[in-house]
């Protein structure tokens, strides 16, 4: 890693606060004066990945926080959903002259936290992110270690890992694991996304934070309601 690292004068690691990225962190330590760590904020960050943040913030000697869109994104195109009837679409919306938006997950994750995040990488000149994406993450960028792209080359020191690598690492460093992975199998980014509903999220919120369950719950309501007709149409034509 060092050889690729010197290389670059600009060198971003992105950190979320999850255990992937917690472990990089680690394994990055003896070159953390080469390099930045960024945290993009969505403005929907749990309260445990808050403190997170600002006990790396205090560690490291280069830090800086992004600000995400996720508000401003649900605003103009709906709660992100697992399952998006055609009528909550926009071109749905305008045809019936009103109703629910709702996008899909992935589309809400790239424009309220990637696209911000690309933005800055490019804004601040640099020229190779460090990155602890796994080749066991089910969700992941479609490129390889050492792939480059629009002048930036990107390095995952964690690809061949596993998720009891990682575990075993931070345990090793003596790092607490985030209290997420004691009911979650991730870190969400955001404490009131309506998507992602594999990961389990509703015992979490409901037990560490009430008012954000209340508002999961609504969401989830809204999606039942928008999704009711389809579903209807759509097991008449299967039965």
């Amino acid at each position: 890693m060092e050889d690729v690292l010197d290389n670059h004068e600009r060198i971003a690691l992105q950190f979320s606060g999850g255990k992937d990225s917690l472990a990089l962190l680690h394994l990055m330590r003896p070159f953390w004066d080469r390099l930045t760590v960024y945290w993009l904020d969505t403005g929907d960050a749990f309260p445990e990945t808050e403190a997170l943040v600002e006990e790396v913030a205090a560690m490291v000697p280069n830090f800086q926080r992004i600000q995400g869109r996720q508000p401003e994104t649900i605003e103009l195109f709906g709660i992100p959903s697992d399952l998006v009837p055609v009528h909550s679409t926009p071109i749905g919306v305008i045809a019936r002259r009103g109703g629910t938006l709702i996008q899909d997950r992935y589309s809400c994750c790239m424009r309220s936290l990637m696209l911000p995040m690309h933005e800055r990488m490019q804004a601040d000149g640099i020229t190779l992110v460090v990155r602890g994406q796994k080749n066991t993450d089910p969700l992941r960028a479609p490129v390889e270690s050492g792939h480059v792209e629009d002048g930036i080359e990107y390095q995952f020191p964690l690809q061949d890992w596993s998720d009891e690598d990682v575990l075993r690492f931070l345990a090793e460093e003596g790092v607490e694991i985030p209290r997420f992975y004691q009911t979650l199998h991730s870190s969400p980014d955001c404490k009131t996304c309506s998507a992602y509903w594999e990961e389990g999220r509703a015992p979490y919120l409901k037990e560490h934070h009430p008012e954000a369950y209340e508002e999961y719950q609504r969401r989830l309501n809204t999606i039942s309601d928008a999704t009711a007709e389809a579903i209807q149409h759509f097991n008449r034509e299967i039965s």
